[in-house]
């Protein structure tokens, strides 16, 4: 990173610390997002990262009714009960991992700004200019996915924020390729394609959740996968 710190030292710091403060609040954002989704599927959000829901003890289900909660969860893996499920809560459970894996590669990426803001000796912690901007701009988008039980406006709020985290690596791979710093440049642009597919996901997901509403189609899961060519 050597060729674009030179540039503007302060500056440079002053944008990482933006992508940081960002990056971190994408993770609690995803975080609350997942909490309403398991609440709306009746899974316990204590076993959110262990990998198989339908081993948990009956202490783990949120149904008052564990026998019943767990009878369900069982029909659910199997396909049992897939036709007297809710649409919306097919839906749910099928891109549920899919979020998972957003908010972990947010996670990602927020450590390894952590560890790059220390390579150049800065202070992950300190709140820059730019890091106190990215917190009063994220303010509204926080507000919706706090207080929302509604999981289409949920991620319409997460639309808005992968819209603004994709155009910040964006602006970061611009000014490391205008520096020359190709290094650099390849790392910024790993975590964009990254955020691309994000944005790509999270737009399918909200376009499935209009065109049942509206036009009365059947959910379409969309994937995780490569992002949109360039």
């Amino acid at each position: 990173m050597n060729r674009l710190v030179d540039k503007n030292r302060e500056k440079v710091m002053d944008v990482l610390a933006e992508r940081l403060c960002f990056e971190r609040t994408s993770v609690k954002l995803y975080e609350k997002v997942l909490e309403r989704m398991r609440r709306m599927l009746g899974w316990n959000a204590a076993a959110s990262d262990a990998g198989d829901y339908t081993t948990y003890g009956l202490s783990g289900f949120r149904d008052p009714d564990a026998l019943r909660a767990l009878r369900k969860d069982i029909e659910r893996e199997q396909g049992g009960a897939a036709a007297e499920s809710d649409p919306e809560e097919r839906f749910t459970a099928a891109i549920l991992r899919d979020v998972e894996a957003c908010r972990d590669q947010e996670k990602a990426h927020a450590r390894w700004l952590e560890e790059y803001i220390r390579k150049l000796g800065g202070d992950p912690e300190r709140m820059t200019e730019m890091a106190k901007l990215s917190t009063r701009e994220s303010r509204g988008i926080d507000a919706v996915i706090m207080k929302d039980a509604e999981l289409p406006h949920l991620f319409h709020a997460l639309l808005a924020a992968e819209h603004l985290d994709a155009a910040g690596w964006d602006l970061l791979v611009a000014l490391a390729d205008d520096a020359g710093d190709r290094d650099t440049r390849d790392e910024f642009e790993k975590r964009l394609r990254e955020e691309e597919q994000h944005l790509s996901f999270v737009r399918e997901a909200l376009r499935t959740f209009a065109a049942h509403a509206i036009l009365g189609q059947d959910f379409r899961s969309p994937t995780l996968g490569a992002p949109p060519a360039h």
